[in-house]
C-alpha cells in the first residue's frame, strides 16, 4: 500500500512538470509568433521618402543661411574706444641735472574699421589721436595723431597670420616748435604658431621722419637749409607661450637710426633692446602684467663729453607693473607704475624716471 502510494505521487509529479514545460513552450511559441509579426510589420511599413520639391526647398534654405553669414561676416565693422589718464612723473624732461616731478594729464581716442575682403583676408584702417599735458613742464605738451588707411590680415589657417599697411602720423608740440614732425612707417609681419601652445614672430618697419621746424646741421654745427630729416629701419622678433594662464612673452629689437644732421652725426645709433613679460588673469575681472625691458644704444660718432677717442653709448633698464580691472563690459581701470634708469658712459646723459598714473578707458 505504501508502494502504491509513492508511485502514484512520483506520477503526478511527472505529470504536472510535463505541463508546465508545454505551458512554457506555448507562451514562448506565442511570444515569438507576436515578435515575428511584429518584426514582419515593421518591415512591411513603407518608408516615408521626401519629395523632390521638399529636397530643393531645404538646399536652398541652406544656402540662403551660408550666404547670410558670410555677409554679415563681410560687413564693415566698427569699433571705438576713449581713455582718460592721470599721473605724475619724477623726472618728466629725462634730464640729469636738478629736475622737478609734474602732473599730466591724456586723453586718448582710438577708432578701428574692419570689412573681410575674403574668407582668408581682412582690410583694417584705424585713427587714434592723444592729448598729454604737463601742469608745469609745459615743453612736454604734445599731441599726437595716428591714421592707418590700409591694413591688411592674411590668415589662410590656424598656423599662419600675416599682417602689412603703414600708418601717418603727426605730433606736435605747442611749446616747443622744433620738436614737431610728421612720419610714414610701412610694416608687416609673419607669424606662426608652434608646438602646444608656443608661437613665434617677425616683424619689420621703415619710417621717414620729417621735421617741420628743426633744421639740419653741418659737421660743424651751423644749421643748413635743409629740415632734420631722421630715417629708421627696425626689427622685432618675439616668442611667447602659455603657461597655467599666464602669457609668457620674450621681445627683441634691433634697430638702425639715421639722420641727416651732420654734426658729429649726432642722431646716427644702432639700438638692441630686449623685453621679457608675462600677463596673467587674477580673477574674472582682474588682470596684471609685469615685464622688464634692457636697452643698450650705441652712437656711431657721437663723442663723450671732453673725451674726443670714445663714442657714446647708453644703457635704459625700464621695470613696468600694470592692472586691468573691468568694472563692466564697457569701462576698465587701468592703474601703472614704471621705473626706468639710464646708465651712460657720459654722465651728462644719465637720469632716473619714475611714472604713476590711472587710466579709465570705455571700449564700444
Amino acid at each position: 500500500m505504501s508502494a502504491s502510494n509513492s508511485g502514484s505521487r512520483r506520477s503526478r509529479r511527472t505529470l504536472v512538470e510535463l505541463a508546465g514545460v508545454s505551458l512554457f513552450l506555448l507562451m514562448g511559441g506565442i511570444g515569438l509568433a507576436q515578435e515575428t509579426e511584429s518584426e514582419r510589420a515593421e518591415k512591411e511599413r513603407p518608408e516615408i521618402t521626401p519629395s523632390t520639391q521638399e529636397v530643393i526647398t531645404a538646399i536652398k534654405r541652406r544656402a540662403q543661411q551660408i550666404l547670410e553669414e558670410r555677409r554679415r561676416a563681410r560687413r564693415l565693422r566698427v569699433s571705438w574706444e576713449f581713455s582718460q589718464l592721470i599721473g605724475y612723473e619724477s623726472n618728466p624732461s629725462n634730464s640729469g641735472t636738478p629736475h622737478k616731478g609734474d602732473k599730466y594729464v591724456s586723453e586718448s581716442l582710438y577708432l578701428t574699421l574692419s570689412k573681410k575682403l575674403t574668407p582668408t583676408l581682412t582690410w583694417q584702417g584705424s585713427y587714434s589721436g592723444s592729448y598729454d599735458q604737463y601742469k608745469e613742464y609745459t615743453d612736454g605738451t604734445y599731441t599726437s595723431q595716428t591714421v592707418t588707411p590700409a591694413k591688411f590680415i592674411w590668415q589662410p589657417g590656424r598656423m599662419w597670420r600675416l599682417e602689412g599697411g603703414f600708418d601717418l602720423n603727426l605730433t606736435y608740440y605747442p611749446r616747443s616748435k622744433p620738436s614737431n614732425y610728421r612720419e610714414v612707417k610701412p610694416y608687416f609681419s609673419i607669424r606662426q604658431n608652434l608646438w602646444g601652445r608656443w608661437f613665434h614672430l617677425f616683424r619689420y618697419e621703415w619710417f621717414k621722419r620729417d621735421y617741420l621746424s628743426k633744421k639740419a646741421r653741418d659737421g660743424g654745427g651751423a644749421e643748413t637749409l635743409a629740415d632734420r630729416r631722421d630715417l629708421r629701419n627696425r626689427i622685432r622678433y618675439e616668442l611667447g607661450t602659455t603657461w597655467k594662464e599666464a602669457l609668457l612673452k620674450v621681445k627683441q629689437e634691433w634697430y638702425f637710426h639715421d639722420s641727416n644732421d651732420a654734426r658729429q652725426d649726432f642722431y646716427d645709433a644702432q639700438d638692441y633692446k630686449v623685453t621679457a613679460s608675462v600677463n596673467r588673469p587674477i580673477t574674472e575681472k582682474l588682470s596684471v602684467n609685469a615685464s622688464y625691458a634692457f636697452e643698450r644704444k650705441n652712437y656711431s660718432h657721437r663723442q663723450v663729453s671732453g673725451i674726443t677717442a670714445e663714442s657714446r653709448y647708453d644703457d635704459t633698464q625700464t621695470w613696468t607693473f600694470q592692472g586691468t580691472y573691468d568694472l563692466d563690459k564697457t569701462w576698465s581701470l587701468n592703474p601703472s607704475f614704471s621705473y626706468k634708469f639710464l646708465n651712460s658712459n657720459d654722465p651728462s646723459g644719465e637720469y632716473v624716471d619714475a611714472t604713476t598714473s590711472f587710466t579709465l578707458t570705455a571700449r564700444f
